[in-house]
Protein backbone atom coordinates (compact mmCIF):
# COMPACT_ATOMS: atom_id res chain seq x y z
CA UNK A 1 0.00 0.00 0.00
CA UNK A 2 1.43 3.38 -0.81
CA UNK A 3 1.69 6.43 1.69
CA UNK A 4 -0.51 8.68 -0.95
CA UNK A 5 -3.63 6.11 -0.21
CA UNK A 6 -3.66 5.85 3.46
CA UNK A 7 -3.04 10.15 3.16
CA UNK A 8 -5.79 9.64 0.66
CA UNK A 9 -8.31 7.64 3.05
CA UNK A 10 -7.58 10.45 5.97
CA UNK A 11 -8.46 13.37 3.91
CA UNK A 12 -11.92 11.38 2.81
CA UNK A 13 -12.22 10.95 6.70
CA UNK A 14 -11.81 14.71 7.15
CA UNK A 15 -14.16 15.79 4.23
CA UNK A 16 -11.52 16.87 2.40
CA UNK A 17 -12.39 15.95 -1.15
CA UNK A 18 -10.80 18.51 -2.24
CA UNK A 19 -7.31 17.48 -2.21
CA UNK A 20 -7.83 13.91 -3.19
CA UNK A 21 -6.63 15.14 -6.97
CA UNK A 22 -3.77 16.90 -5.41
CA UNK A 23 -2.44 13.71 -3.39
CA UNK A 24 -2.75 11.44 -6.40
CA UNK A 25 -0.33 13.64 -7.81
CA UNK A 26 1.85 15.03 -5.38
CA UNK A 27 5.59 14.54 -4.96
CA UNK A 28 8.64 15.48 -2.73
CA UNK A 29 8.37 19.11 -4.44
CA UNK A 30 4.95 19.20 -2.70
CA UNK A 31 4.71 23.13 -1.64
CA UNK A 32 0.86 22.53 -0.19
CA UNK A 33 0.06 23.54 3.51
CA UNK A 34 -2.39 21.06 3.97
CA UNK A 35 -0.64 18.41 1.94
CA UNK A 36 2.58 18.51 3.42
CA UNK A 37 1.04 18.53 7.33
CA UNK A 38 -1.01 15.09 6.20
CA UNK A 39 2.40 13.68 5.16
CA UNK A 40 3.50 15.00 8.32
CA UNK A 41 1.12 13.09 10.21
CA UNK A 42 1.17 10.07 8.44
CA UNK A 43 5.17 9.92 9.39
CA UNK A 44 4.07 10.42 13.08
CA UNK A 45 1.29 7.68 13.31
CA UNK A 46 4.40 5.13 11.21
CA UNK A 47 6.36 6.28 13.37
CA UNK A 48 4.22 5.81 16.77
CA UNK A 49 2.64 2.27 15.17
CA UNK A 50 6.39 0.93 14.48
CA UNK A 51 8.03 2.10 17.70
CA UNK A 52 4.69 1.37 20.38
CA UNK A 53 2.54 -1.19 18.63
CA UNK A 54 4.14 -3.04 15.54
CA UNK A 55 7.79 -3.39 15.73
CA UNK A 56 9.43 -3.32 12.40
CA UNK A 57 11.64 -6.56 12.23
CA UNK A 58 14.47 -6.99 9.92
CA UNK A 59 17.19 -10.07 9.81
CA UNK A 60 20.66 -9.30 8.27
CA UNK A 61 23.99 -11.02 7.62
CA UNK A 62 27.05 -9.96 8.42
CA UNK A 63 30.59 -11.13 8.31
CA UNK A 64 32.82 -10.97 11.60
CA UNK A 65 35.57 -8.63 11.10
CA UNK A 66 36.46 -7.41 14.12
CA UNK A 67 35.11 -7.56 17.61
CA UNK A 68 33.40 -3.82 17.62
CA UNK A 69 30.33 -3.39 15.16
CA UNK A 70 28.82 -0.02 15.71
CA UNK A 71 24.99 0.96 14.71
CA UNK A 72 25.66 3.18 12.12
CA UNK A 73 27.20 0.28 9.98
CA UNK A 74 23.16 -1.08 9.66
CA UNK A 75 20.85 0.29 6.79
CA UNK A 76 18.32 1.42 9.09
CA UNK A 77 18.40 2.79 12.55
CA UNK A 78 18.39 -0.01 14.87
CA UNK A 79 15.54 0.39 18.02
CA UNK A 80 16.43 -3.01 19.82
CA UNK A 81 18.43 -5.85 18.58
CA UNK A 82 16.48 -9.02 19.28
CA UNK A 83 18.90 -11.82 18.59
CA UNK A 84 22.47 -11.80 17.64
CA UNK A 85 23.05 -16.23 16.34
CA UNK A 86 25.47 -17.98 14.23
CA UNK A 87 24.10 -21.07 12.52
CA UNK A 88 21.37 -21.15 14.94
CA UNK A 89 23.28 -21.09 18.02
CA UNK A 90 22.70 -17.29 20.27
CA UNK A 91 26.11 -15.47 20.41
CA UNK A 92 26.43 -13.52 23.68
CA UNK A 93 27.30 -9.89 22.64
CA UNK A 94 27.80 -6.71 25.51
CA UNK A 95 25.26 -3.81 24.38
CA UNK A 96 25.58 -0.16 24.58
CA UNK A 97 24.24 2.31 23.29
CA UNK A 98 27.07 3.07 20.62
CA UNK A 99 27.00 -0.60 19.17
CA UNK A 100 27.87 -4.18 20.22
CA UNK A 101 30.92 -6.03 21.19
CA UNK A 102 31.29 -9.69 20.00
CA UNK A 103 32.99 -12.50 21.82
CA UNK A 104 36.34 -13.16 20.45
CA UNK A 105 36.45 -16.19 18.50
CA UNK A 106 33.22 -15.51 16.73
CA UNK A 107 34.31 -16.25 12.70
CA UNK A 108 32.57 -16.36 9.69
CA UNK A 109 28.96 -14.85 9.05
CA UNK A 110 26.47 -14.17 11.50
CA UNK A 111 22.66 -13.01 11.63
CA UNK A 112 21.34 -9.65 13.28
CA UNK A 113 17.45 -9.68 13.76
CA UNK A 114 16.40 -5.96 15.12
CA UNK A 115 13.71 -3.23 14.96
CA UNK A 116 14.18 -0.71 13.19
CA UNK A 117 12.96 3.12 13.20
CA UNK A 118 11.23 3.84 9.95
CA UNK A 119 12.35 6.41 8.00
CA UNK A 120 10.21 9.92 6.85
CA UNK A 121 8.66 8.76 4.14
CA UNK A 122 7.66 10.68 0.84
CA UNK A 123 4.10 10.78 -1.47
CA UNK A 124 4.47 7.54 -3.90
CA UNK A 125 6.34 5.39 -1.82
CA UNK A 126 5.58 2.40 -0.24
CA UNK A 127 4.27 2.58 3.39
CA UNK A 128 6.58 1.02 6.31
CA UNK A 129 3.90 -0.88 7.76
CA UNK A 130 3.85 -4.13 9.74
CA UNK A 131 1.07 -6.64 8.90
CA UNK A 132 -1.42 -6.15 10.93
CA UNK A 133 -2.09 -2.74 10.05
CA UNK A 134 -4.39 -1.64 7.43
CA UNK A 135 -5.03 1.69 5.89
CA UNK A 136 -8.43 2.37 7.80
CA UNK A 137 -6.53 2.20 11.33
CA UNK A 138 -3.57 4.23 9.99
CA UNK A 139 -5.79 6.73 8.10
CA UNK A 140 -7.91 7.05 11.75
CA UNK A 141 -3.93 8.38 13.66
CA UNK A 142 -3.36 10.83 10.34
CA UNK A 143 -6.71 12.15 10.45
CA UNK A 144 -5.76 12.71 14.83
CA UNK A 145 -2.49 14.01 14.06
CA UNK A 146 -3.65 16.31 11.49
CA UNK A 147 -6.73 18.07 13.28
CA UNK A 148 -4.04 18.57 16.53
CA UNK A 149 -1.77 20.65 13.65
CA UNK A 150 -4.44 22.49 13.17
CA UNK A 151 -5.62 23.03 16.49
CA UNK A 152 -8.99 21.75 16.16
CA UNK A 153 -9.31 19.61 18.87
CA UNK A 154 -12.65 18.51 19.46
CA UNK A 155 -12.46 16.81 16.26
CA UNK A 156 -9.39 15.76 16.82
CA UNK A 157 -10.28 13.79 20.41
CA UNK A 158 -13.42 11.95 17.48
CA UNK A 159 -10.23 10.45 15.71
CA UNK A 160 -8.08 9.39 18.74
CA UNK A 161 -11.19 7.48 19.75
CA UNK A 162 -11.30 6.02 16.59
CA UNK A 163 -7.87 5.22 16.29
CA UNK A 164 -7.75 3.53 19.89
CA UNK A 165 -10.92 1.98 19.13
CA UNK A 166 -9.16 0.00 15.94
CA UNK A 167 -5.72 -0.93 17.70
CA UNK A 168 -7.91 -2.15 20.78
CA UNK A 169 -9.97 -4.64 18.12
CA UNK A 170 -7.07 -5.77 16.66
CA UNK A 171 -5.85 -6.42 20.38
CA UNK A 172 -3.09 -4.02 20.50
CA UNK A 173 -4.83 -2.13 23.45
CA UNK A 174 -6.15 -4.09 26.86
CA UNK A 175 -7.53 -3.20 29.42
CA UNK A 176 -4.95 -3.09 32.54
CA UNK A 177 -6.01 -6.69 34.85
CA UNK A 178 -7.03 -5.53 38.28
CA UNK A 179 -6.68 -7.96 40.94
CA UNK A 180 -9.23 -8.30 43.60
CA UNK A 181 -7.59 -6.88 47.13
CA UNK A 182 -6.61 -10.06 49.51
CA UNK A 183 -9.09 -10.34 52.85
CA UNK A 184 -7.95 -11.02 56.19
CA UNK A 185 -10.28 -13.36 57.92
Amino acid sequence: MLVSEIIAYAASNLGRDDLLSEIKTANKNETNEELLALLRAYNLVENELALDYFPLKKTIRRIATSGRVSYTDFSEAPVNILSVTQEGKPIACTFDSLGYDLPAGVTGYYDVEYTYQPSPTEYGTDAELAKGVSARLASFGVACEYCLMFKRFDEAAVWERKYRDALRAIGMLRRTLAMRSRRWV
